[in-house]
């Protein structure tokens, strides 16, 4: 705490040292934009009133003449300007950690739209359920069971139908792709100080960027600025999972033993179905 302490406090001084020396070099600048601007009205009338046979009175430009002690100030505000040390935060951590946030939200979005997209498809489950369960059966009473419920239900998938679901299933993927990227950088202290790096030598901060987005296929975040011609560009290529690995993971994901396909959906027993799911 008592280093943290004493660095707020030296950068606190740095930025009051700075300050002064802009402050220095504001004043002994417009001192001389004073006496130029002087200067030039004191030209402007006597060149008027000479068209008119006008005559200025001697000395009338003596207040346009740069002094020494101007000059002295001006050249010392300059050199010590030049000598002092001046930075700012390109804030990259922030930045990354706002986007990840955005992208897990739109994430979770497309995540509800692919459920609702899904519903079609579950219906396909139901009735493959109850297929099997009449292939097993000693009779046919399963299969007139499953023959009823085809009868009152709408079992058949049309082409919007599959249209919707294999969109909705593509843009989780999309969405997934994007959210971890910004997570990663956003978590990752090497590619926070390579991104602070590159807005830094830009001159611009995060919070002034225009647009970023990440493209899959390339394995690159970007980061665009309205006015420049460079972006900043994180390669995100040490990332990405083996499909093994990401379907492993799914496996095991909640969302994955919630689902029709997680082996609890059809449990008649809502107490047993909810500890397959849950535990217990």
């Amino acid at each position: 705490m008592l280093r943290k302490t004493l660095m707020s406090l030296s950068l606190i001084a740095s930025a009051q040292l700075n300050a002064n020396e802009l402050d220095n070099l504001v004043n002994s600048s417009q001192a001389i934009r004073d006496t130029f601007k002087y200067g030039i009205q004191a030209i402007g009338g006597m060149a008027n009133y000479a068209r008119l046979g006008g005559i200025a009175n001697t000395g009338i430009v003596d207040p346009g003449l740069i002094e020494k002690f101007k000059q002295d100030a001006y050249n010392q505000a300059v050199l010590d300007f030049r000598s002092a040390t001046y930075t700012f935060d390109p804030n990259a951590d922030q930045y990354f950690e706002e986007q990840s946030q955005q992208a897990m939200d739109t994430l979770s979005d497309t995540i509800d739209a692919y459920v609702d997209a899904a519903t079609a498809v579950i219906a396909v489950t139901t009735v493959n359920e109850m297929a099997q369960d009449a292939q097993q059966a000693p009779d046919s009473r399963e299969a007139m069971a499953l023959q009823e419920y085809v009868d009152a239900n709408d079992v058949l998938l049309d082409d919007a139908e599959v249209e919707d679901y294999n969109t909705a299933l593509q843009a989780v993927e999309a969405a997934a792709q994007t959210a971890a990227a910004y997570m990663a950088v956003a978590n990752d202290a090497t590619l926070l100080d390579s991104a602070d790096d590159a807005a830094y030598d830009m001159r611009v901060t995060y919070q002034e960027s225009q647009t970023s987005y990440f493209d899959a296929s390339t394995g690159v975040l970007t980061v665009e600025w309205e006015g420049q011609s460079q972006a900043v560009m994180l390669n995100m290529d040490g990332y990405f999972k083996a499909d093994v690995d990401v379907i492993d993971e799914g496996s095991k994901s909640l969302f994955f033993t919630t689902s029709p396909e997680g082996g609890c959906w059809f449990i008649e027993d809502q107490t047993e179905k909810e500890a397959c799911m849950y535990g217990p």
